[in-house]
């Protein structure tokens, strides 16, 4: 029995999702990198075009299969909320960032 002083952390998908893909061997950081692109299209209610590519099992196969270029892709993804923003030059530290849309 817990006491009021307890607090049980949810458990989301995406920590499932990264659990899986750690006991299955996915290298750590892809895994972490995965799951934030999975939380991350879930809650900032990214377009659907985008959210197939960043669950299973589309996921697991662009990370597993082509990992540089699937580190490449989900960090541009997270980098500028799902495609929202571009960097017109430079790199995302040193640039300010322009919306493509508001959805």
């Amino acid at each position: 029995m817990k006491t009021e002083t307890e607090y049980e952390l949810p458990f989301f998908e995406w920590d499932e999702w990264s659990e899986a893909a750690l006991k299955n061997g996915m290298d750590p950081e892809l895994a972490d990198l995965g799951r934030a692109v999975h939380r991350e299209a879930s809650q900032h209610n990214w377009p659907q075009c985008l959210r197939v590519v960043c669950q299973e099992p589309d996921l697991n196969d662009i990370l597993l299969r082509a990992p540089i270029q699937a580190r490449q892709f989900y960090e541009t993804m997270l980098a500028t909320d799902g495609f929202k923003y571009v960097f017109p030059e430079g790199d995302a530290a040193n640039t300010d960032m322009i919306e493509l849309c508001n959805l």
